[in-house]
């Protein structure tokens, strides 16, 4: 995103890329009309992949709680098509893109920064920082102070080619994602069939609970039981990744010479984990802020657009307070919020994973 800006503004840009695209990402894979209009995606022209969502389903003591609407109000995508679609764009609008270009060094030259690529250097003024929670941007920022005010979520998720005509036999059918939140009330499991693919995973806060991979077995046994996830079909290998979610935060995203974005910095929402309404928005933000002839009124206008956006007062430090709460009264509060229609609706579905429906 923020190389597409950049080089519309016909900026010099550089993209280094680790990975070969098009790549599979971990990721649910849903992105919210605020998101598809941040990112210039029109649903009715994008040529790839894009179920409409108007229907989310939480599932709690066996029973399925289905809220509805009457428009969609998010999109399953497939993320090795989206993110190859957004590379392609920012490729055609004049950006310099690079793939197999792992950084293995970030240094500060006085006024420029140095990027080491095996025996290359690449040198420039200014640079983004946008390779998720292990960014080596963000680490010659932050150092190791990198991970300490950063509350993590780790979770795992397969993308299996299962085929339309199974999963519509499914009892949870199509594009209808269904959440399944964890006993420990500090993550979820989801279960999302999208055209020909079934996306599982489960997510939680790395600060103690159950280690991802039992939680993990816990969610695919539970799913078998309920006959829901048959023996015949063919589960692509489950992938694990982590990242941070934001409570405020007490360091800059920005400074002279560098701006972080997305999971580099933190961005992604609390509770729901979302993270590309985030990724999206800073991007653009970051591409701005260097777009702006003043390079320091840029990065700081970059750190107070990020705060005011993401928000830095006590209601973002609510999940904080929540998981201090003994255990039976976290269930009890989520078991009322899920089973009202209203609460489950404006709070936890439109609040916590939607962020709105209007883009």
């Amino acid at each position: 995103m923020a190389a597409w800006r950049l080089a519309q503004a016909r900026k010099d840009v550089l993209l280094l890329e680790a990975k070969s695209f098009p790549r599979f990402k971990p990721c649910a894979g849903w992105v919210t009309p605020k998101a598809l209009a941040t990112l210039e995606i029109d649903p009715l022209t994008y040529p790839h992949l894009l179920i409409p969502i108007s229907q989310v389903a939480i599932a709690l003591d066996g029973d399925l709680l289905v809220t509805s609407w009457p428009q969609p109000v998010s999109y399953g995508v497939l993320r090795s098509e989206l993110d190859d679609f957004l590379l392609k764009r920012a490729r055609a609008a004049g950006a310099d893109v690079r793939f197999g270009q792992r950084v293995d060094r970030v240094e500060w030259l006085g006024s420029r920064v140095s990027l080491q690529v095996g025996d290359e250097h690449w040198i420039s003024e200014q640079v983004i920082g946008a390779g998720g929670s292990s960014c080596p941007v963000a680490r010659a920022v932050e150092g190791r102070s990198l991970w300490k005010h950063r509350p993590m979520v780790a979770a795992i998720m397969s993308e299996s080619p299962v085929g339309a005509s199974r999963l519509l036999e499914s009892s949870l059918g199509t594009g209808m994602p269904v959440l399944f939140p964890e006993p420990e009330c500090d993550g979820y499991g989801w279960y999302f069939a999208k055209g020909d693919f079934l996306n599982l995973g489960v997510g939680a806060l790395l600060a103690g609970g159950l280690a991802i991979p039992q939680r993990h077995k816990r969610f695919l046994q539970s799913l078998a039981r309920d006959g829901t996830l048959p023996d015949s079909w063919t589960l692509s290998p489950f992938v694990g990744h982590s990242y941070a979610v934001w409570r405020g935060r007490r360091t800059h995203p920005a400074g002279p010479h560098y701006l972080l974005t997305g999971d580099a910095a933190g961005l992604a929402h609390d509770f729901s984990g979302e993270g590309i309404g985030p990724a999206a928005l800073s991007g653009s933000l970051a591409a701005a802020a260097l777009i702006h002839p003043d390079s320091v009124r840029g990065y700081q206008d970059y750190n107070r657009r990020i705060a005011l956006i993401q928000g830095n007062g006590p209601l973002v430090r609510t999940g904080a307070w929540v998981e201090k709460w003994p255990l039976f009264v976290r269930r009890k509060l989520l078991a009322r919020l899920c089973r009202h229609p209203w609460t489950r609706r404006r709070w936890i579905l439109e609040g916590a994973f939607l962020h709105g429906l209007e883009p």
